[in-house]
């Protein structure tokens, strides 16, 4: 099941063509390079999500996550965008699927500090947009925001550490591409891909 969800999202990266990126839902079928590595992406995005949420209520939501961060993570890396429609999947899924584990787990706290959480970074983000437009977008801060219901399901001190984490990422891997000359100051680096990464890592810490 695992497997079909990553070639589906597959799927959905392989409607980015090359370079007409906003041309991406239009459908065509997955190459083989590009479904593998959308699937591996997934599985590595699959098992920091299931270390973070363990064997809980709450795995099916960290799981879904892993799934939607998948190809967003690929397009924002080849085309710079992170597509409203798939960040939409996540933020359904974040709110029926932990609603759910709340439910199950008794944790209704836990519910309403991941809902706080994304409004907090979701309105920071807003406010850095309107301050420095050149520095982060709207889609970042959607992803952002996302991130942070996830890693204020887990606990208020994720949430700054991961999204902090994933900023510095960012900026780490800006500084290795301009180090090695692949792109240049005026480049826009994607930060999808790192907010990811460091927020999954993150939330697979150990408590």
């Amino acid at each position: 099941m695992a497997l079909a969800g990553a070639r589906y999202l597959a799927a959905l990266v392989s409607t980015v063509p090359d370079p007409a990126c906003a041309a991406w839902w239009r459908g065509a079928r997955p190459s083989r390079r590009r479904w593998v590595g959308t699937a591996m992406v997934a599985v590595v995005f699959g098992a920091l999500a299931g270390r973070a949420a363990g064997w809980g209520a709450a795995l099916p939501a960290f799981i879904a996550l892993a799934l939607v961060a998948a190809p967003l993570a690929v397009i924002d890396a080849r085309c710079h965008r992170l597509p409203d429609r798939l960040v939409g999947v996540g933020a359904m899924a974040a709110t029926g699927l932990l609603g759910a584990a709340a439910i199950i787990g008794s944790a209704g706290w836990a519910l309403a500090r991941a809902a706080a959480s994304a409004a907090m970074v979701a309105v920071g983000g807003l406010v850095l947009v309107l301050a420095a437009p050149d520095s982060i977008g709207f889609g970042d801060v959607k992803l952002a925001a996302l991130l942070a219901s996830y890693l204020g399901w887990l606990g208020w001190a994720r949430v700054g550490c991961g999204i902090l984490a994933g900023m510095l990422c960012g900026a780490g891997a800006a500084v290795g591409l301009l180090v090695t000359r692949r792109v240049s100051m005026r480049t826009p680096i994607a930060i999808g891909p790192a907010l990811i990464a460091g927020a999954l890592a993150v939330a697979a810490m150990p408590y």
